[in-house]
């Protein structure tokens, strides 16, 4: 397609905004002037249409969006969601100022198009079944898309028929035993950095030191462990790649290198661009590993596809999900290839909400296990090189490695913590559960909380506005206290114990700790926490996002006779917000 589309273009900043007629040239309005404009003519090419209109400050508006145009031809790929974003992506000149950005938006729409027509045949014939169902849905772009794809036999997004299946390879045998030279690791860090890099003497000796824990073991069972510490700037993260890599290469087994925070796991991938600058060398060389809940589901897609034909708008928001699965790397939506602004543009439910985020996942009974992408990653990590985890991933494989519940039963024989000052509160990570604001206000559900000794405790959630503020606290915190006494205590022990299981009871949180009911009667038996207060800090695991389970420690000068408590939290973990909360469990006493 060498022209633009037929439409006027519209940019909007804080202080004003620009509005561009096809083939005219472009001016400054006020904001009102140009939402006015925006909703009375056709609709206007723009980038990022709910921000456009907050920036307007009016309702979202029928538009043409770049970004859904950019994530439709150019799925998995990099943007930033804003005009000079574009013309990064694009390889246009930066523009300067509302009226230059207004101007290159037909352009950027034209380049868009024009790249979806280059494309080979068999991608135009997989990408117009897409279209066709998008436009049953009121996409924009529909008309404009289809002209230059041409006719689609059907409609359709089942992408995952079109998915490579992975396969099981032989296992890998086991790892050799030779060692690392501190001389052979600074030789490779040298070609990592290159000859322009600045000289960086103690870079190097991080590197010789870290070498201790990639020599052979001296007995059998026996950890090499090694403490190594440089100061900020010093390139610590390429200093233990130089020598992770050469282990993996000589030993034919891989390196997991472990660090805090998914962003920390991005970078250290950017990092490793310098080691194996050939994407599919990289691809083999170099594996993301994360929890379920980061990936896309495909049985989750599936079903959102199948809802299309009810629910016409979220064709639009399905389909673009559907190119970026036949796309993306890895299927990782969180901190990957995903791009986060399409969100914001088609909403959550049918974007990150496909993601395994409720323990849903039925595994080797799912008709798309052969292509999954978490499935695909275990595999792939291991025989590859070096394994890019997280330490809420590692500790969980170490503690359900040999009794079941882990993603993958292999455990590598070399690992790398970064960022190892979090090592020691990254086991309280994968004890917590997400329990998000829709899921708070649902029935009590069942969740095992820990195995103590020869008890596995079962905890439920009784649904109560915890995070209540101001005046609503009182009520709510009397309501809770009037529940307890009449709630019902499970009548039998969880369906999954090992010897004699503890007895039913039910507690509640209160400033000074917690509560408990045994049996039917209204008996309690008070439990104090070590202080005046319930101290998050003192007594949970380490909580993470907006509204999770807290997992109260079994610790007997802070619980005494409790197993363990799971309580609702709030946004803030502060004082007496879980003051009132029921507890649903068994208690040791």
């Amino acid at each position: 397609m060498n022209q633009p589309p037929d439409a006027p273009a519209l940019v909007a900043n804080a202080s004003g905004a620009a509005w561009l007629e096809p083939g005219g040239a472009a001016r400054t309005m006020a904001h009102a002037d140009a939402a006015l404009a925006a909703r009375a003519g056709p609709p206007p090419l723009l980038c990022h249409a709910p921000a456009t209109a907050a920036k307007l400050g009016c309702a979202r508006f029928p538009a043409l969006d770049l970004l859904e145009l950019f994530a439709f031809v150019r799925p998995a790929e990099f943007c930033l969601p804003t005009v000079r974003g574009l013309a990064a992506a694009l390889g246009l000149a930066p523009p300067d100022g509302l009226l230059a950005e207004a101007a290159l938006l037909p352009e950027a729409a034209r380049l868009l198009l024009k790249s979806l027509k280059l494309d080979d045949d068999d991608a135009r014939r997989e990408a117009a079944p897409i279209a066709a169902a998008m436009a049953r849905g009121g996409w924009p772009w529909a008309g404009l898309v289809q002209t230059v794809l041409g006719p689609a036999a059907q409609a359709g997004m089942d992408v995952w028929n079109r998915l490579p299946e992975w396969s099981e390879q032989a296992p890998q045998g086991q790892a050799g035993g030779q060692p690392v030279a501190p001389a052979e690791a600074r030789a490779r860090l040298t070609a990592l950095l290159g000859s322009d890099a600045e000289p960086r003497p103690q870079q190097a000796d991080y590197t010789s030191a870290v070498c201790a824990s990639f020599q052979p073991r001296e007995a059998d069972g026996e950890a090499l462990v090694t403490l190594a510490e440089a100061g900020t700037g010093v390139g610590k993260t390429l200093g233990y790649i130089a020598a992770a890599s050469l282990w993996a290469e000589k030993n034919q087994s891989p390196v997991w290198l472990s660090t805090f925070t998914k962003n920390l796991q991005r970078q250290i991938d950017q990092e490793l661009d310098s080691l194996y600058p050939e994407p599919a060398l990289k691809a083999r060389k170099v594996v993301i590993r994360k929890g379920r809940e980061n990936y896309l589901c495909l049985l989750n897609l599936e079903d959102a596809a199948r809802a299309v034909g009810g629910i016409a708008e979220s064709a639009v928001a399905v389909g673009l999900m559907a190119r970026w699965a036949r796309a993306t790397r890895d299927g990782d939506m969180v901190g990957g290839d995903f791009p986060a602004w399409l969100v914001g543009l088609v909403g959550h439910g049918r974007t990150l909400g496909l993601a395994d985020r409720r323990g849903e996942c039925i595994y080797s009974a799912c008709p798309h296990y052969r292509k999954c992408f978490i499935e695909r990653g275990v595999r792939r990590a291991r025989r590859a090189d070096l394994v890019i985890a997280n330490h809420a991933l590692v500790m969980t494989q170490a503690a359900l490695h040999g009794i079941g519940g882990s993603d993958d039963s292999y455990l590598p024989q070399r690992y790398v913590f970064g960022a190892g000052h979090h090592a020691v509160n990254a086991p309280g990570r994968p004890r917590s559960a997400p329990l998000p604001g829709r899921q708070h206000a649902e029935p009590p559900r069942q969740f095992v909380a820990h195995v103590v000794g020869d008890h596995q405790a079962v905890f439920g959630i009784d649904q109560i506005d915890v995070a209540a503020q101001g005046k609503r606290r009182p009520t709510a915190q009397a309501q809770a206290q009037r529940r307890f006494l009449g709630h019902p205590v499970p009548a039998a022990a969880p369906p999954i114990t090992v010897g004699r299981p503890p007895p039913p009871a039910v507690g509640i949180l209160q400033p000074g700790g917690v509560v408990t009911r045994l049996g039917g009667g209204r008996q309690v038996r008070r439990h104090p926490f070590q202080g005046a207060r319930f101290n998050p800090q003192a007594h949970c695991w380490q909580v993470r996002g907006d509204r999770h389970l807290v997992i109260v420690k079994r610790d007997q000068k802070a619980v005494p006779g409790i197993t363990r408590c799971v309580v609702g939290q709030g946004r803030e973990a502060k004082g007496d917000l879980l003051n009132g909360h029921i507890v649903v469990g068994h208690a040791v006493v």
